[in-house]
């Protein structure tokens, strides 16, 4: 079963439609909400009047700030700061923040009671970027947070809670060696400054969930969530519940990019349904998807120092992140991505990183497949081929010379294992041809290519469990907590219990996400589910090959070491004596059925990193490495880029199973080049100009690679599953370095602003025309 490339197992389902997503659930009785959303950036809320809309015939129920207060422990939500109210109580922050919220027998009757209540707003002044943010004068969002602080001395690594009166909402540093020293120092040092813009994840189903109070006053919600037990903890607090009292169900999700880790619609659901007392469900429309939870704008400033061979001495990264309205796990995202993944996979004595998460009067900003590490990779593998071309050398020997390797200790303390990357970026180059040009069918086209390399870590620590059920019949029933968002985990994981126990995959159902049957996970996301998941299961299955091996030595008259377990059976070592693993249930309990039931745990935290006489925490339970190389055709009249060839490299430890893993690097390359060319959440003084998938513009067929060529290195991770690490995220951030410096290895200008648009690569020619034209004159 490993190593095998198995379709998923529920492929059929969704081919067919027959899926039943959160949008499709139905309740008898159930209401339907529609949500009264601010249309001013940043305003002072002084009445709010439902009486009309509460009187409306069909209207059940409305929510504004005063049932907030009355219903909630506390009105404000989120997962590092609760600065996010459920619905606006003193202010609204940015355009389409909740105001209020109604709940009627249709959507109809819902969106024409929104128009009947009465709104006050005082207009204040708002700010837009992080750079007006942080400028004198500015209007402050929020007040000072108390945490979270985290200090180790021994990596002087940082973050800090907000400073008093800014706009600031943490700072991540972290500083290594004596990086003035180095600079002072250095023979060569390069300054350049990029920037990323706002995107919006677009999963084609939207945030949904449908919530039901029940008889005893237990809340349950259904909801299209990637984490239910982190949701469930949320909503707890929220309403000074205690956990045992919600309950989260996840049906089948139609995608998610890390939009959905968090609670966004389900308070609003639940106050409702508190109100109304029927169930009520609410499903946001697209342009409402883009004023709930965006992707993190970004300026990164690098300055780099490279000695006379060519080895890196130093680097300070400085970024900027735009984290929106409200913090939401932005502190995180700017520790990960901004703080590790910013000093790239590449040795550095000197180091200074600082990462500012500032608040702006724009929608909230929050994970994105990559966690980050795509804004930082676009700045920092851009200024690698800089500073190559700068210096006379070849991008991939520069890189090459500056890797990390096996056995390395990382910018954070960790020792590197399973570190494939001089393997990811070796063989990416090997198949673009590096080296070998070709020339162009038409004098105004040109022809380029381009490599990056990039480093990511994932959660930690983090804690996954699950819950095997062995039936009479010998079949088996498999518990997690696991949200299949795409990535194939609802094939992986009964694929391992296959194969360790040998029993057709068929026989193994595994259930769908319910915190009141299924056992605890942190989250599915940071690329984690099969090596934190897939583990906890491998360790389930032991139990009960454990429990198997003891049954059937008392019923086979042996000693439980000499119990085998193969192919669906326990059998003595060296005969074919024994029975199945039904026989043995039914045996045991003697009534012919029975359960024979086993867990399995594995967490992160409990992970040593060792170097000689130094030893301390993980700072990531693994680390992916990834290598994306890029062959672009440019026309100079048009600005327009094809893309001939895009070839990627992703070290996932082992690959459990081939098929799947292609199919997640294959969408990571869609996604990046979209991200690459043309996604940009435009605004205009705090107002979304496309928030729509007809102005806001995705890849289309015409748009991906004409080739893509996907290859899956093998390094195997020592605390991973048969080996295997994650492979969903590390694909994404080398599309746009890659693809980027190929365009100027095509034109020999560089962009410094994605997207990519024909627009800026046409001014970006022309540039360099005028340039080429204004020497040939002096010369002349």
């Amino acid at each position: 079963m490993i190593g095998t490339s198995i379709p998923q197992l529920d492929a059929l389902p969704k081919l067919t439609g027959q899926v039943p997503y959160t949008i499709n659930l139905q309740l008898p009785q159930m209401l339907h909400a529609k949500i009264l959303r601010s249309k001013v950036p940043h305003a002072r809320v002084l009445h709010v009047k439902t009486t009309r809309a509460a009187k409306e015939p069909g209207v059940k129920a409305v929510l504004t700030r005063e049932e907030v207060l009355c219903l909630l422990r506390s009105a404000y939500f989120g997962p590092v700061f609760k600065d996010q109210p459920v619905v606006a109580i003193a202010r609204v922050l940015h355009v389409g923040d909740p105001i209020a919220a109604v709940a009627a027998v249709d959507e109809e009757t819902a969106e024409g009671a929104l128009g009947l209540i009465d709104l006050e707003l005082e207009e204040l002044p708002a700010v837009f970027s992080p750079e007006a943010a942080l400028a004198a004068g500015a209007p402050i969002l929020h007040a000072r947070h108390d945490g979270p602080r985290f200090q180790y001395s021994d990596l002087k690594e940082l973050i800090e809670a907000s400073a008093p009166e800014t706009n600031i909402c943490t700072v991540y540093r972290l500083e290594n060696g004596n990086l003035d020293r180095a600079f002072r120092e250095a023979p060569y040092v390069f300054e350049h400054t990029f920037t990323c813009p706002t995107t919006q994840h677009c999963p084609m189903e939207p945030h949904a969930a449908l919530a039901q109070i029940e008889v005893d006053g237990k809340i349950t919600v259904w909801s299209s969530t990637q984490s239910p037990f982190i949701l469930r903890a949320q909503l707890a607090e929220l309403f000074d519940f205690p956990l045992s009292r919600v309950r989260v169900i996840v049906p089948p999700l139609g995608g998610a990019y890390g939009a959905k880790i968090f609670a966004k619609v389900e308070p609003i659901v639940i106050c409702l349904s508190m109100l109304a007392g029927r169930p009520v469900k609410a499903v946001l429309t697209r342009e409402e998807e883009f004023l709930t939870v965006t992707k993190h704008a970004a300026k990164a400033t690098f300055r780099t120092a490279v000695g006379r061979d060519g080895r890196f001495i130093a680097r300070h990264a400085r970024i900027l992140w735009d984290t929106g309205a409200y913090a939401e796990i932005g502190p995180r995202v700017i520790k990960n991505g901004g703080g590790y993944a910013s000093l790239g996979p590449y040795r550095i004595p000197h180091l200074k990183v600082e990462s500012y998460c500032v608040y702006t009067n724009k929608p909230p900003a929050g994970a994105f497949r990559g966690f980050g590490v795509s804004q930082v990779a676009w700045a920092g593998e851009s200024q690698i081929d800089m500073i190559a071309r700068e210096l006379g050398r070849d991008p991939l020997e520069f890189r090459q010379q500056n890797l990390f390797q096996e056995g390395d200790r990382f910018h954070t303390g960790d020792v590197l294992h399973s570190i494939g990357l001089r393997e990811c970026l070796d063989r990416c180059a090997v198949a673009i041809g590096w080296g070998r040009n070709e020339l162009p069918q038409s004098p105004s086209l040109a022809r380029g290519k381009g490599l990056a390399v990039i480093i990511k870590h994932t959660s930690t620590p983090s804690v996954s469990t699950a819950t095997l059920k062995l039936n009479e019949d010998g079949s088996v029933n498999l518990l997690t907590s696991t949200v299949d968002i795409g990535q194939g985990a609802r094939t992986i994981l009964p694929q391992i219990v296959a194969e360790e126990l040998g029993i057709p995959i068929e026989h193994i159902s595994l259930g769908w996400p319910d915190t009141d049957v299924t056992p605890y996970d942190t989250m599915t996301a940071s690329s984690r589910s099969t090596f934190h998941m897939g583990t906890a299961v491998r360790r389930a299955v032991e139990g009960l090959r454990q429990q198997l091996r003891a049954l059937s030595a008392d019923l086979l008259e042996a000693a439980p070491d000499d119990v085998e377990i193969r192919d669906g059976r326990a059998v003595v070592r060296g005969t074919d004596r024994g029975f199945s693993f039904g026989e043995v249930v039914r045996k045991h309990f003697g009534v012919g059925a029975g359960t024979l039931v086993a867990h399995g745990s594995f967490k992160t935290h409990g992970l040593r990193s060792r170097s000689g006489d130094r030893e301390g925490p993980l700072t990531s339970a693994y680390w992916s490495v990834a290598a994306g190389a890029a062959e672009v055709e440019v026309d100079r009249q048009t600005g327009h880029v094809r893309v001939l060839r895009y070839v990627t490299a992703v070290d996932v430890g082992k690959a459990l199973n081939p098929l799947l893993c292609e199919g997640q690097i294959r969408g990571s390359v869609v996604l990046g080049v979209g991200q690459t060319f043309h996604e940009e959440l435009a605004f205009e003084e705090g107002q979304p100009v496309n928030p729509n998938l007809l102005d806001y513009r995705l890849p289309c067929m015409m748009d991906i690679p004409e080739a893509t060529e996907v290859i899956l290195v093998e390094t195997p991770h020592q605390n991973g599953p048969f080996g295997a690490k994650g492979a969903g995220e590390p694909a994404v951030p080398p599309v746009a370095p890659a693809i980027g410096n190929a365009i100027a290895d095509a034109i020999g200008v560089r962009l410094f602003d994605l997207p990519l648009t024909p627009e800026r690569v046409l001014r970006a020619v022309r540039r360099a025309d005028t340039t080429t034209s204004e020497a040939g004159s002096r010369i002349g």
